[in-house]
């Protein structure tokens, strides 16, 4: 068990280092001079130079990657247009992204487990085909569509509702939106799972004996379901910090997602590379989480 750990840290370590040194050439050598950005063309060449060694990009390259990875570490960059650093920013924004993808992942994950199970319980009559039916129409249709419906029905309903934060309840339709884009989705995932759980001998003897469906469902299906749907949940864990890009920019929603948007577009280099530093540290540590509680949840399984 303790080399198990000590070899996935490493490999944790490895990753995210390769993830800062892509930053580092994508944005700094690729890239090219971002000057031009932030420096008014008629200031000259001086202005340029001046405003090159205000930021460090005057110096070798591996001194650069060097401050690179230290304000990537600790988060400490400092956003090229507001001069505002990295810790501060997502403290006054990581709470919009988190009021968004929260409550959207735990009405998403009931939902569709709730669904999944009933369906999958009453395998190939009307209610398993009809759910299949709805879920594979609701993966059909794109995510801007659901947005832009979404929108529009507030709109011309409670036009202050359908863009931006100036009245709490207006954070209820991007929630709503995230559960019913994603449920068709999460309902075939999770029906897969458990038919593979409804057919076995234990569900057929329990039936037999009389026993709730909620009883045979959710105490007996789901526990041995509970490898792949951690798995699921734990992968959406990056995405809750991160909030949803598209979502946020859409309605106009203080978050990281919309940061991360606007700061490439702007290329404020330092917020995009501690974004995706922040991003690949905390996806490191869910695959981390989900291998140790594999055996948590499956005494079967012996890390080694």
């Amino acid at each position: 068990m303790l080399m198990f750990v000590i070899r996935r840290l490493i490999q944790a370590v490895l990753t995210v280092f390769g993830v800062m040194l892509l930053t580092f050439l994508l944005f700094r050598v690729v890239a090219g001079d971002v000057t031009a950005d932030y420096v008014n063309p008629k200031l000259g060449a001086p202005a340029r130079e001046a405003w090159r060694h205000k930021h460090g990009l005057d110096r070798p390259w591996y001194v650069q990657f060097w401050h690179h990875m230290e304000n990537s570490v600790t988060l400490q960059g400092k956003s090229y247009q507001t001069e505002e650093r990295l810790t501060t920013i997502i403290r006054e924004r990581a709470g919009y992204s988190l009021a968004l993808t929260l409550p959207g992942l735990v009405l998403g994950w009931i939902s569709a487990m709730v669904i999944s199970c009933f369906v999958a319980y009453y395998r190939d009559t009307w209610i398993d085909r009809l759910g299949v039916l709805l879920s594979v129409l609701g993966m059909c249709v794109p995510f801007l569509a659901y947005m832009i419906l979404g929108q529009w029905l507030v709109f011309n309903l409670y036009p202050p509702a359908a863009w931006g934060l100036r009245y709490r309840g207006n954070i209820y339709l991007p929630i709503a939106i995230s559960v019913i884009a994603g449920l068709g989705a999460s309902v075939r995932f999770y029906r897969t799972i458990i038919l593979d759980q409804i057919s076995q001998d234990y569900v057929r003897t329990a039936r037999a004996k009389g026993a709730p469906l909620t009883t045979i469902l959710f105490k007996h299906v789901l526990r041995n379901c509970m490898l792949p749907i951690l798995t699921n949940l734990i992968m959406a864990i990056p995405f809750l910090i991160m909030g949803s890009l598209i979502l946020e920019k859409f309605f106009g929603i203080p978050g990281l997602g919309d940061l991360l948007i606007s700061s490439i577009t702007r290329r404020d280099v330092p917020i995009i590379t501690g974004l995706t530093y922040l991003t690949a540290l905390i996806y490191v540590i869910s695959l981390l989480t989900t291998d140790l509680l594999y055996g948590v949840f499956d005494p079967r399984i012996r890390l080694s």
